[in-house]
């Protein structure tokens, strides 16, 4: 019996063997697996990117037959959801070596990523390469590092610029302000602007040979609010030649031979000299401001192209005297950090930490998030009133019931059905309560944050989508969008959608290490992030996504404005945006524009559409833009018996907790001016491309409004949601050109204008102060 037992056994164990082992063979025969090979694979810029931001993947593979392929990433959500992004469909037609380039976002510090290979038609898994941070047998890096470190690439080795090994990535000091990676072969560059989102500055020097495409991607993602930095020296013929010089705002007139270049040592804040002869490039600038100059003309200039900047260096860092001079190395941090100063100093960033454990809000962004997550219709009660409420049902279940059934009643044994009736009624009324603070309809709330640059006709969209379920469910989300243009039926175009992380250390932040995050269920990106597919969100839950969008257009806005180095505005606009611009205010140089308005007469306050509107209107007044950001009032409180008044200045604090769109915009859009981290008490580095100072600084003029048109619909299960309580701001860049004209105001004559009072506030920094 034993041994037919055993026979049986073995013939079954046999069995199964056979089984594995033919599998094996005919996964190993599959064609589509033994005929791909990849040769390289990198995550970000040298394994390198930011958490929250779009982070490039290229692949480089070697096909013996055709195939049709998507190229795939996984990471977590900052919830802790898998979230996998895939690419186009490539095709791959004939044999060959092929690279394939795709984005994803990752929402945790040192979140594992898997990347697939798919096949394109059944979705099968043709390859896959993982990456934990834990693990030595790594196929490729992806570190993540927070948004508030410096992040640079640099297209072949730059003198100045030491670049992190990729030896050391593995042990890499995730604590520093600053890393620069290098970019040996120009074919890994990105094909997509949205591949550049996680760096903050690229640096080219004498290699300018980048092909058409991914030129193209480099100058939209300038447009969009990039810092690139160009260095050329004698190379100005083969920079002439290549496609930078086709849209950078800086133009060579030659060479020149540079002994003087004191202004360069100044620019780099070094005591060191350079000595000898340098040959640079003579270039010539229309707008921007010159950082360094020499006897033949400027030496190293920085420029606005769309909403960013190009930094234009006439001298090569890799050749001499710039190689043997010490001060190469300040030299060349301070050519990429675009801010002239650090964000925030050791002593504010302790500070900032105490208030992330207080508040949970450090940066601007947060607060913009917070501020919309405010659904009509929902009133849930505040902690406070929880709090009480529990200690309320404390005392009823406790010292109440013992006093009812032992003082009043002196039946003890009655609590046997006094304590379960309690309990029942405060379970009945919380769950009613519940359903009427909550309610069960699905509610959502709409931003549209547009940027336009007048002079490259560039456009830039960010739409905060945030939705309420009333019920524990997946959905089905796409977001199209359209230009803000007078049109009766506008087009509307599929944006790059994700979910909207926090910058923050707290709950549900990006900052957070991906380990012990409960890891929630997974969804699915469409190709290309068009759209989300089964977006997990738990009953009276919600989430938050962004999408993202540009365009081109260059005839929205025709400007006639001039303007002086005193911050005096003069002369004329025309816009064709799908409606009047309301509640507008117009920044220029160090002062600000505001129209004067009268409740009675709201429509003279905004700017009409296809009208010519000029600045110089009746109804405009001037003030000091710090003033007015930071609300600052001036008392001016005479002394008596004497002549002289002393002047008191007072600024209003600012209140992060403050949820109305409008100002909280407002203060994101001139933050440094408005004084940055010393007056906000928040930092703005995840939003520092959507701070417009530099614009001003670079002698353009910035206009933000109100506009009243919905521009982007979201469609959940394919049913579009109400735009109704849409709301859509507009900033708009406007060159300015300088006159040197000083516009004088002349006192008033009028006696009661002279009478002073022994107290009176006035704004300041107005006309009347």
């Amino acid at each position: 019996m034993k041994s037919s037992l055993f026979v049986r056994f073995s013939i079954l164990l046999v069995l199964l063997l056979s089984i594995l082992l033919n599998s094996s063979f005919s996964l190993a025969a599959d064609p589509q697996t033994d005929t791909l090979e990849v040769t390289d694979l990198q995550v970000g810029f040298d394994g390198l990117f930011k958490v929250g931001r779009w982070v490039p993947v290229y692949v480089e593979l070697k096909t013996e037959e055709p195939l049709e392929v998507q190229l795939s990433v996984i990471t977590l959500s900052p919830d802790g959801n898998p979230t996998e992004v895939p690419s186009q469909v490539y095709s791959l037609k004939t044999p060959g070596t092929y690279q394939l380039f795709s984005e994803f976002k990752s929402g945790l510090l040192d979140s594992p990523l898997k990347i697939r290979l798919r096949d394109a038609e059944t979705q099968s898994i043709l390859k896959e390469f993982s990456y934990a941070p834990q693990s030595r047998q790594n196929r490729f890096m992806g570190i993540g590092l927070k948004q508030s470190v410096e992040l640079w690439a640099t297209i072949g080795a730059i003198g100045g610029l030491e670049p992190v090994s990729s030896d050391s990535l593995p042990e890499l000091d995730q604590n520093l302000d600053q890393y620069v990676t290098l970019i040996e072969d120009q074919a890994s560059l990105p094909e997509s602007a949205y591949g550049y989102d996680t760096l903050d500055t690229l640096v080219v020097d004498a290699d300018f040979s980048s092909g058409t495409q991914k030129n193209k991607a480099i100058r939209e993602w300038v447009a969009n609010g990039g810092h690139l930095v160009l260095c050329v020296g004698e190379d100005g013929d083969a920079y002439q030649q290549s496609e930078y010089a086709s849209w950078v705002p800086v133009k060579i007139l030659g060479t020149s031979n540079v002994r003087d270049l004191s202004s360069l040592e100044l620019f780099a804040a070094v005591r060191s000299r350079i000595r000898g002869v340098a040959t640079a490039s003579r270039i010539e600038i229309s707008t921007g401001e010159i950082l360094a100059t020499g006897l033949d003309g400027p030496l190293l200039v920085r420029v606005p192209y769309g909403l960013g900047i190009v930094t234009f260096l006439a001298l090569d860092l890799n050749t001499s005297p710039l190689t043997n001079w010490e001060g190469l190395t300040n030299l060349g941090p301070k050519l990429a950090t675009r801010a002239r100063q650090p964000s925030a100093s050791s002593q504010q960033n302790a500070v900032l930490g105490k208030r992330i454990s207080q508040t949970g809000i450090s940066e601007l962004e947060t607060q913009v998030f917070h501020s919309q997550q405010n659904f009509p219709g929902i009133q849930r009660p505040s902690h406070w009133w929880v709090m009480a409420l529990i200690l309320i049902y404390l005392l009823v279940i406790g010292p109440l019931d013992y006093f009812l059934v032992h003082k009043i009643l002196k039946k003890p044994h009655i609590t046997w059905f006094t304590f379960p009736a309690m309990v029942l009624i405060a379970v009945a009324w919380g769950g009613f309560t519940a359903l009427q603070d909550n309610g069960s309809v699905l509610h959502s709330t709409q931003l549209n944050v547009i940027d336009y640059d007048v002079t490259a006709g560039q456009l830039r969209g960010r739409f905060y989508l945030n939705l309420y379920s009333p019920e524990t469910r997946r959905y089905q989300v796409k977001v199209k969008s359209s230009v803000p243009a007078e049109s009766k039926n506008p087009s509307h175009f599929p944006t790059h959608l994700s979910w909207n992380g926090l910058p923050e250390t707290t709950f549900a932040g990006m900052y957070r290490s991906a380990e012990g995050t409960i890891t929630g269920p997974a969804y699915q990106f469409s190709a290309q992030s068009k759209g989300i597919e089964n977006l997990p969100i738990l009953k009276w839950g919600t989430k938050s996504l962004l999408a993202e969008w540009t365009q081109q257009q260059t005839d929205l806005v025709t400007s006639k404005l001039t303007g002086n180095n005193l911050g005096q505005l003069s002369g004329t606009l025309t816009h064709q945006f799908s409606s009047p611009l309301k509640d507008w205010v117009l920044a220029y140089g160090n002062r600000v524009y505001l129209p004067v308005i009268n409740p009675e007469q709201l429509e003279a306050s905004y700017i009409p559409v296809n009208q010519a509107w000029s600045i110089n209107g009746p109804r405009i007044e001037s003030r000091n833009i710090k003033g007015y950001l930071t609300r600052s009032v001036s008392r001016r409180i005479e002394q008596k018996g004497q002549n002289n008044a002393t002047i008191v200045t007072v600024q209003t604090d600012y209140n992060p907790f403050a949820k109305e769109a409008y100002e909280i915009l407002k203060i994101l859009t001139f933050h440094e001016m408005s004084g940055g981290y010393g007056y906000t008490g928040l930092s703005n580095i995840s939003g520092e491309q959507l701070d417009l100072t530099e614009q001003l600084r670079l002698g353009r003029a910035v206009l933000f409004a109100r506009l009243d048109t919905p521009l982007s619909v979201a469609e959940l299960d394919q049913s579009e949601l109400d735009q109704e309580n849409q709301d859509t701001y507009i900033r708009i860049v406007i060159p300015v050109s300088i006159s040197t004209e000083i516009q004088y105001e002349l006192p008033s004559l009028d006696k009661k204008d002279k009478e002073t009072q022994d107290q009176q506030d006035t704004p300041s920094g107005s006309d009347n102060e």
